[in-house]
């Protein structure tokens, strides 16, 4: 299973930069095979960051569904008029954790990737399942791991969905006061490439 997203910087009011977003995605998912949920950007991200993601079986199924996307009219327009300033698209194969249908509208997700050290990525991602399993079950909250297929290479990504901001609040007090949590995360020395940590977090509107 793969997660791809599609990341896009747009500039404008956030009125017009959400509104442009709900319309792209309501497209795809008219439009295409893709089942897409749309996420903006928020602590972490440039201003006007909006995601657009799905979760494809494989790399050629994706890049049918976007041939079949690129070849539509209404597509190309949507495209030209929108305020997009920059985009990239990202895929990631998901390590743990299987998606059993989309959170709901508000739902918020913490974004966590850093870079393993080449010659230690099986134990990295080995710690990564780990520390995963180690927070769902201190926040009662699913965790996926997953493995960028492309970009800096054996980077891993952990996302962690709560069904709004206040849950998000709870499950980082409840890690707070999770002696284990602390001393799990010790256990990460000498696995990652210093400096690469990342933490952000993104809310879903459509």
């Amino acid at each position: 299973m793969l997660l791809y997203s599609r990341v896009v910087t747009a500039q404008g009011s956030p009125r017009r930069i959400l509104a442009y977003a709900l319309e792209a995605t309501a497209y795809v998912n008219a439009n295409s095979p893709l089942e897409v949920t749309c996420w903006s950007g928020g602590f972490g991200y440039p201003g006007g960051t909006v995601i657009i993601g799905a979760f494809v079986e494989s790399q050629a199924a994706l890049a049918s569904a976007l041939g079949g996307l690129i070849a539509q009219d209404g597509f190309n327009a949507m495209i030209e008029a929108g305020p997009v300033s920059s985009r990239s698209d990202m895929l990631r194969e998901v390590v743990h954790g299987q998606p059993s249908g989309p959170p709901p509208i508000g739902a918020v997700a913490t974004v966590t990737t850093a870079a393993a050290v080449i010659d230690r990525l099986a134990d990295a991602t080995v710690w990564a399942v780990e520390i995963a399993q180690h927070v769902e079950s201190v926040t009662g909250s699913p965790v996926a791991v997953l493995a960028d297929v492309y970009g800096q290479m054996g980077t891993l990504t952990w996302i962690g969905t709560g069904d709004d901001a206040a849950a998000a609040d709870d499950a980082r007090a409840k890690l707070r006061a999770n002696a284990s949590y602390v001393a799990k995360l010790e256990g990460s020395r000498g696995l990652f490439v210093p400096g690469t940590g990342h933490v952000a977090s993104l809310t879903r509107i459509g």
